[in-house]
């Protein structure tokens, strides 16, 4: 997964305070919780995880290449759930990401990746934590298949808004194959700006289409994308489209200039028993209208699975900026490439 901007935004202001303090009676209103849920077993407990390295010969144009063991997102978490009866279940979800070579966490904060604690029944679900983007995840996500978007061929075009610590979201109960999330990172003026961040995702199943849609804002930033995906026996067709406003065409921060950007992005997949063979091509179109801004980025990739939870992976990444785009590489015009050999596995 593409690097996340950092910023914590949380509740500030006597309005603010009160409506907090108001949630628990709201839920409970809500859910209708029955006295009996006190006397319900105790919950599960599961520990899980992803354990994902490789080798690669990376190069930033025009420097020399260097080969290494890179980490691509290793985490594990904690994650347990309680019946209170009634048909209400309470949750809670704690992960960690960290470096595989080393052991040490890839952030000073521990629990960097997800924090939450959750609260469900018959209306949805209330979400409160550290959480990653939802509308993120009903989009580019699933659009970057051969290795879930992590590591040097991780999407790096995509516009990150909403994401980050002190996030509070419902989701709706599923309908018809539609499921929808709507959630808040409230800001403490830590962080500008000082703006409640919003996100919002839908994702709906029919038969072998699938569509997403994912909305973020924050302040005058802003971005909406729109993904379909269609899976005929082998063959799996996605792409999403995204128009994003005021961010950075490299890293992702507030641009004063709130120049938007078009950014199409499309991948195949054909699996052929434990194998899988994967293309994945992004183009990020003029930013504001200026002239070479423009980035393009393919991937070429091949699975093969061991198991369900094991595979081992090649691919092969290049990421070509224009004279005035830096993704990625954060300088205007240089690019980069990578042809790496990794192991993932899931327990």
């Amino acid at each position: 997964m593409t690097a996340l901007p950092r910023w914590r935004p949380a509740l500030a202001g006597r309005t603010a305070l009160s409506s907090v303090l108001a949630l628990p009676a709201l839920a409970a209103a809500l859910f209708s919780l029955p006295s009996a849920a006190q006397q319900a077993p105790l919950g599960t407990l599961q520990i899980y995880g992803r354990l994902n390295t490789s080798v690669e010969r990376s190069r930033v144009q025009g420097r020399t290449a260097a080969t290494g063991l890179l980490n691509n997102e290793s985490f594990w978490g904690l994650r347990g759930q309680e019946d209170l009866g009634g048909g209400m279940q309470a949750g809670f979800i704690l992960e960690n990401g960290f470096e595989l070579d080393t052991g040490r966490p890839s952030e000073r904060a521990y629990f960097n990746r997800k924090s939450e604690v959750n609260l469900s029944g018959r209306l949805g679900m209330l979400r409160m934590g550290r959480l990653i983007s939802e509308a993120y995840y009903a989009t580019a996500d699933v659009v970057n298949m051969h290795n879930f978007d992590t590591g040097t061929s991780a999407d790096a075009l995509y516009a990150w808004v909403s994401n980050g610590g002190d996030h509070v979201s419902w989701r709706l109960p599923p309908w018809r194959g539609l499921t929808v999330e709507i959630g808040s990172s409230l800001h403490e003026k830590r962080e500008q700006p000082a703006h409640n961040a919003w996100d919002l995702a839908a994702h709906y199943e029919h038969g072998a289409l699938s569509l997403g849609l994912g909305y973020g804002r924050w302040g005058a930033a802003e971005q909406a994308t729109l993904r379909a995906t269609y899976v005929q026996g082998p063959w799996t067709l996605t792409g999403y489209h995204q128009t994003s406003t005021g961010w950075d065409n490299a890293s992702h921060q507030v641009d004063s200039s709130q120049r938007r950007r078009h950014l199409t992005r499309l991948a195949i997949q054909y699996a052929d028993g434990p194998s899988e063979y994967h293309a994945n091509l992004g183009h990020a179109g003029k930013a504001g209208g200026q002239a070479r801004t423009q980035a393009l980025q393919w991937t070429l990739a091949y699975n093969y699975h061991f198991s369900k939870r094991t595979k081992l992976y090649a691919l092969y990444t290049r990421l070509d900026n224009r004279a005035g785009a830096h993704y990625l590489t954060g300088e205007d015009g240089v690019g980069f490439s990578s042809v790496a050999l990794g192991m993932r596995h899931y327990f």
